[in-house]
């Protein structure tokens, strides 16, 4: 029984794990004790969202 206790954990933290870094609090009020959105990352780098933004679908 531990070890399945034990088991799940590991496997718990790891998908913990896997999700840090992947959201950021973020605000965009100039108040600053507004409260904070949680806001997925997409994972592209920058350069990436500018090119996107640069699509001509995306441009009409």
């Amino acid at each position: 029984m531990t070890r399945q206790i034990s088991a799940r954990i590991d496997r718990l933290e790891q998908a913990r794990d896997s999700q840090a870094g992947r959201f950021v609090m973020w605000s965009d009020s100039e108040d600053p004790n507004a409260p904070l959105e949680r806001v997925e990352l997409c994972g592209l780098s920058h350069e990436e969202c500018l090119d996107l933004l640069d699509e001509p679908e995306v441009l009409q």
